[in-house]
């Protein structure tokens, strides 16, 4: 999902000694397979020697609670999920950046299995085009806006075409905000502040971390 986040940065950034373990899309739809599948990974970069695990994600709703490491350290951004990682400019100073009614798009998202247009054409096979649109109506009952969160990170023109699809056809309002990758690349490039979550071997990540209060 946050692919050409990542890449963006190792434009500008040498980082021949991190390996990359790419992960599939969509376990953060399943909050209990992701945090099942990353743990995995864990062990598996553990047993292959690593000193510094980097996990690009959030908190995702709470799939990220209990990932732990035996030996080596974790590292990951504090924040909720991706969309808040990208709507946060610079510095974070606040918890949610997300705003009320908006379906966020970046190029990641816009390919994904579970993107509108396809979850549209899916509803409309299934149930036909009458019904398919009343239930994408309803599931979309509470958003008025598809948001484009402009990264600098992707070509934005094919994701603009798309968000104006999605506007027309599903009747809402499309904008475009400017995001950043600020998190990702501190994470990455191994400069840490209060945004990284820092775990030490035998600790455990928790909800708490999320919140500078904690």
């Amino acid at each position: 999902m946050i692919e050409d986040e990542i890449n963006a940065v190792f434009e500008h950034f040498d980082g021949s000694n991190i390996e990359i373990w790419w992960q599939e899309r969509g376990h953060h739809n399943d909050p209990d397979k992701l945090r099942e599948v990353i743990q995995n990974e864990i062990f598996r970069a553990e047993a292959a020697g690593a000193d510094t695990i980097m996990l690009a994600y959030g908190l995702c709703g709470n799939g990220a609670v209990g990932w732990h490491s035996d030996r080596t350290v974790l590292a990951m951004p504090r924040f909720d999920d991706c969309v808040n990682m990208m709507l946060c400019t610079g510095k974070r100073d606040r918890r949610n950046y997300l705003s009320a009614g908006c379906m966020y798009l970046t190029g990641g998202w816009s390919r994904d299995e579970g993107a509108l247009l396809t979850m549209l054409d899916n509803y409309l096979e299934k149930y036909g085009e009458r019904k398919g649109k009343k239930l994408m109506k309803l599931m979309l009952d509470s958003y008025t806006h598809v948001t484009v969160i402009d990264t600098g990170c992707y070509d934005i023109g094919p994701v603009n075409d798309y968000a104006d699809e999605c506007a027309r056809q599903l009747n809402l309002q499309k904008n475009t905000v400017y995001g950043g990758n600020e998190p990702l690349a501190k994470l990455i490039t191994g400069e840490w502040d209060e945004d990284i979550i820092v775990l030490d071997p035998s600790g455990h990540i928790r909800e708490e971390d999320f919140d500078f209060t904690s």
